[in-house]
Formats: C-alpha cells, sequence, structure tokens
C-alpha cells in the first residue's frame, strides 16, 4: 500500500468528521403546526425563509443533531400577521401588517434572540434592511376632546381674607396619562367682614386669570375614574379694596402679571363622552398687590405705597362634555 493510498482514507475521515461536529453544532427550525394559521405553501415558505435568515446572522442551519431549535408559528387576523417565535435564548413576540413583511420580522427577532436584547433601533436589530411599516409609520394615539365649566369657592390670602363663589370655562385634551389643560376667565369674587370691639372693618375684591395653560398627570391613566395632579402658568390679576369705618379709611390694593398654577383633583366617568371633576386650585402670583395712599403733613404731599403678596386658593366641581375615544390595550 503505498503513502498516497493510506492518505484518501485519512482524509475522508476527517472530512466526515469535520461535517459530524458541523451538523452538531447547527440549529433547526420548526413549525408550530398546532397554533400556525398560514396555507400550507405559505408555511413551507415561512420554514425556508427563517432558516434563510438564521444562516445570514451566522448561524448553520440542519434538519438533525440540532444545538438548538428555533419554534415559530404564526396567527393572522385580518390582514396583519403575529409571529411567535421560541428559541434557545428566549421568546419573541411582534407584528406585522402583511404576510410580506414576516421575513423583516424574523431578521429583527433572530437578532434580538442571539444578542439578547430588545428588539430596537438602539441596539441595531432594528435597521434600514428589515424595519417594518408599523414601525415607519407607528399609528398615534387618540385623544379626547372635552370642553367644561366650573363652579366653586376660593379665597385670596392676604391682604385680610377674602372668601367667594369662583368660575371657569376651559378646555381638556386627553390622552391616556396626559392632558393639556387651557381655561379662560377664571375669575373669583371675594369679601368679608371684621367686627370687633374697637370698631369694624370691611374688604372686597376680585382674582383670576385671563388665561391659563397646565398639564396635567393621570394615575391610574386607562381606568373610568383617575386622580390628577398638575402644573402651569397664567396671565391674571388681583384688586382688593379694603375699609376700616372706624378710622375712615377706605384702601385698593391691585396688581396683575404672571402666576403659577397648581391643581389637584378627581375625574369621573374617563369613559363617558360626558365627564365630572372635582379639582383644588392654587395660585400664586409672581408679584405682589401694591396701594398708594396720600399723606398730606403741612404744605408737604407724598404717597405711601404698601405692598402686599396675595395668593389664591379654590375648590370647585367641573362638569365637561366632548368626544371620548375608547382604546383597547394589547397584554403583553
Amino acid at each position: 500500500m503505498t503513502k498516497r493510498t493510506i492518505l484518501i482514507p485519512a482524509l475522508a475521515v476527517a472530512v466526515s468528521a469535520f461535517a459530524a461536529r458541523t451538523a452538531a453544532a447547527a440549529v433547526c427550525v420548526q413549525l408550530d403546526q398546532q397554533h400556525d394559521t398560514l396555507s400550507e405553501p405559505d408555511r413551507n415558505a415561512a420554514v425556508t425563509m427563517l432558516a434563510q435568515t438564521l444562516r445570514q446572522e451566522g448561524l448553520e442551519v440542519a434538519d438533525q443533531n440540532c444545538m438548538g431549535v428555533y419554534v415559530v408559528y404564526h396567527v393572522k387576523f385580518g390582514n396583519n400577521v403575529n409571529v411567535f417565535m421560541q428559541g434557545p435564548q428566549g421568546y419573541r413576540q411582534a407584528s406585522a401588517r402583511t404576510l410580506e413583511e414576516v421575513p423583516a420580522l424574523y431578521s429583527q427577532m433572530v437578532r434580538s434572540l442571539i444578542s439578547n436584547q430588545p428588539m430596537s433601533t438602539v441596539n441595531g436589530t432594528v435597521d434600514r434592511t428589515n424595519v417594518t411599516s408599523n414601525q415607519q409609520a407607528p399609528n398615534r394615539v387618540e385623544a379626547d376632546s372635552l370642553y367644561y365649566v366650573r363652579l366653586g369657592y376660593a379665597g385670596i390670602a392676604n391682604p385680610g381674607t377674602n372668601t367667594g363663589p369662583a368660575i371657569g370655562f376651559g378646555y381638556r385634551y386627553e390622552l391616556d396619562s396626559l392632558a393639556i389643560d387651557i381655561s379662560f376667565f377664571n375669575l373669583m369674587f371675594s369679601s368679608s367682614n371684621d367686627n370687633s370691639s374697637t370698631g369694624s372693618s370691611g374688604s372686597a375684591g376680585i382674582t383670576g386669570s385671563w388665561a391659563k395653560l397646565m398639564a396635567l398627570y393621570y394615575n391610574n391613566p386607562t381606568a373610568n375614574g383617575s386622580s390628577y395632579f398638575g402644573g402651569g402658568v397664567s396671565w391674571g390679576g388681583t384688586a382688593v379694596s379694603k375699609e376700616d369705618t372706624t378710622a375712615g379709611t377706605f384702601t385698593t390694593y391691585s396688581g396683575s402679571g404672571l402666576q403659577v398654577e397648581l391643581s389637584a383633583g378627581y375625574e369621573f366617568l374617563r369613559a363617558s363622552s360626558i365627564r365630572m371633576f372635582a379639582q383644588f386650585d392654587a395660585t400664586l402670583p409672581l408679584y405682589r398687590v401694591s396701594s398708594t395712599d396720600i399723606v398730606t403733613n403741612g404744605y408737604t404731599t407724598a404717597g405711601v405705597t404698601q405692598y402686599a403678596y396675595s395668593p389664591s386658593f379654590g375648590l370647585s366641581v367641573g362638569l365637561g362634555w366632548g368626544r371620548s375615544i375608547v382604546r383597547i390595550h394589547a397584554v403583553p
């Protein structure tokens, strides 16, 4: 036997061993026919496309002696195709608008499983080669439009303590957890009397905002009722007249400017086109009200200016009406 004759069987044995090791390190593709709803030709195409995707990601695909198995099935609902994949690294689920976009989902899901990362553009599992139409133009969240009127009771903290009725009109644009609130003519009319053994005094005034813009956050966004809180800014003013009948003086404080608005409340009937809410408001002016008294001393006349900080607080009940969108949320 020559040396050449000996080398040929040895080479065949080495090739066979290498092929066996490669097959043992390969993965397999399996279709879950019990749950799959595709037609038979589409099933065959799906298995072929998934195997090709695995090869493109650097994995060897075989029919037996598998290191791991990728099990896939598809559920059609209308035109949408929901894809479910279980691999050695875990589980992924995604949806395509058409059957033609399923191979793009295979690419994203396989990359996500191999890298042990979620399906996103951040880590490269989704790129320009495999992005679907759902991801290119995602559905916008629909919103509720709501007009409302509210009535309540409020008070001005200074000068003196003045309380009285309050009224407001507004528009609220709601998502599930967030809302933009725009309101106008939020006014409070106040008065008070102070009687004592030394004399009597009284005060009256008006405070509020001509326009107010707020952002609100709902703590239980999908429920029929939810508490909420938020803040914003407004442009308004305050005018308070204070009378001391004993001294025979009458002082008027006034001012206007930017105000900080804080609100907290509870909204009812969020699944309906008619809403009700109870709300507490605090208005914190970024200005002080002032009053100038004319004082005459002999031949000299001078003005003496007094300043006061006049925040206001109120509690109101509102009634709203508008367009409501009922949204169904998928459970992951």
